[in-house]
């Protein structure tokens, strides 16, 4: 009863109103139908429409939509954007698969009147794109055609859902050989370069960052950018714009998280990014080409230039940690190697790998140092003691550490052994040599 009293109050409230509320030019507007009769009727019922949406009485609203909707379709643009609430929640509570299929036909046309009516292309059939695959998200193909049609018309001001909803499925559709590789790429460069603009200007810039962010994780794992489509598509531009410094940006980190450092393309584009604008991640980008041709010096140059300029700390302890890997493989510079696995530590404590680095060298030093057999085996319990520390300190790397345990406590001093040099299990000890670390004394039957 209190129900009814408050929506009869409400009743004639909402009369009230819609007396007073009535436009003053209602009578000559043929927006609101062909006659004053019709266009009384017009602005009544958009009256009444608009003050039932305002507290969410949908199927209250809908008689006088769909009457404003049939009757006088130009004379407001809430008659749209009401429709679609109106629409969506339909669509949203219906079981029956006809009548939810009947109910989106319907929110379609929507989007298409308003477009009829109210123009602004662009932005509305984007939308409608999007309420499609949220609606029916086996509608795939129509959906796309949708968005790419909204990116093609509104360019720039193209909506960030627009644009990661493009690169959705655009994948879904590569992956169903439904779309070309080379038009995922495009979709993916316009996508980027407008959020990539979008970011510059600060506004927006927190919700352009995270639909930067996923479209470049879409991307990442489509498959679709092997190292030949990709330079066959960027070469022309690079010799278009050699010294465009933000397409050179973009191409070294694309062409780098592909795997295709080894391009020529790579190769002219990382040296003229240099050039323009020195950085450590433009230096790091040479350092990995140098490698990938063997041309080591250059390398190691590139990778100390690296190390030297504006990265943050923990992309620098990766610079350390490479660095001190290719010291070891490739020149043997033991010392120097760990020089650099210990700044790798020190800027990112807790990461397993550079403790590994260093065990490695340990273990590689028993060519080169120590007298005699037990000395020489003795390296490897310092190289173990690294080894233990690398898993209590990440573990990650546990397998990895646990596996070399296993193998260099094998080369362990057997007791005889350490009894004839005049050592004991468990007593202190210090390896020699350039490692010159403090240890303590095992054998292989006490591992």
């Amino acid at each position: 009863m209190k129900r009814i009293i408050l929506f009869s109050l409400f009743a004639v409230s909402l009369g009230l109103f819609i007396t007073s509320a009535q436009p003053a030019n209602i009578q000559d507007n043929p927006k609101y139908g062909p006659d004053s009769t019709s266009r009384m009727d017009c602005a009544n019922n958009l009256s009444t429409m608009s003050e039932f949406m305002k507290i969410n009485l949908y199927d209250h609203a809908f008689p006088s939509w769909q009457n404003v909707f049939n009757d006088c379709p130009a004379s407001s643009k809430n008659i749209y954007l009401y429709g679609v609430k109106i629409y969506r929640a339909r669509i949203s509570k219906q079981t029956d698969p006809a009548m939810k299929a009947s109910a989106l036909d319907t929110l379609m046309l929507i989007y298409d009147r308003r477009i009829e009516h109210f123009g602004q292309e662009a932005m509305v059939i984007g939308r409608k794109g999007l309420d499609l695959i949220r609606c029916d998200n086996s509608q795939v193909q129509t959906a796309y055609d949708y968005l790419k049609r909204a990116a093609e018309l509104g360019k720039g001001r193209t909506e960030d859902a627009v644009l990661v909803m493009l690169m959705q499925l655009s994948n879904v559709l590569f992956k169903q050989d439904q779309l070309e590789g080379r038009e995922l790429i495009d979709n993916y460069l316009f996508s980027t370069d407008i959020l990539d603009a979008r970011i510059q200007t600060g506004k927006n810039k927190s919700r352009a960052e995270t639909a930067l962010k996923n479209i470049e994780a879409i991307f990442a794992n489509s498959g679709a950018a092997d190292c030949e489509t990709l330079v066959e598509i960027f070469t022309p531009k690079f010799e278009q714009t050699p010294e465009d410094l933000e397409f050179l940006k973009k191409i070294t980190v694309l062409l780098a998280n592909q795997d295709c450092e080894g391009t020529e393309l790579f190769a002219n584009a990382s040296e003229n990014l240099y050039k323009i604008e020195p950085s450590s991640a433009a230096a790091y980008n040479l350092a990995k080409l140098f490698l990938k041709n063997d041309d080591l010096n250059k390398s190691v140059s590139y990778y100390e230039e690296a190390i030297a300029g504006d990265a943050e700390a923990e992309q620098k302890a990766q610079y350390h940690y490479e660095l001190g890997l290719i010291l070891f493989s490739k020149f043997e510079e033991f010392s120097n190697a760990r020089s650099h696995a210990r700044s790798a530590i020190e800027l990112k404590p807790g990461w397993g790998d550079p403790y590994i680095l260093i065990g490695n060298l340990y273990a590689a030093s028993s060519k080169i140092c120590g007298e005699n057999d037990f000395e020489k085996n003795t390296v490897f319990w310092a190289a173990v003691d690294k080894f233990r520390q690398a898993k209590s300190n990440d573990a990650e790397v546990t397998d990895k550490a646990n596996e070399l345990i296993s193998k260099f406590s094998a080369y362990f001093p057997n007791v005889e052994d350490a009894f004839f040099y005049g050592f004991e299990h468990g007593k202190a000890y210090t390896v020699g040599c350039w490692i010159n670390e403090k240890t303590t004394v095992r054998c292989r039957q006490h591992p």
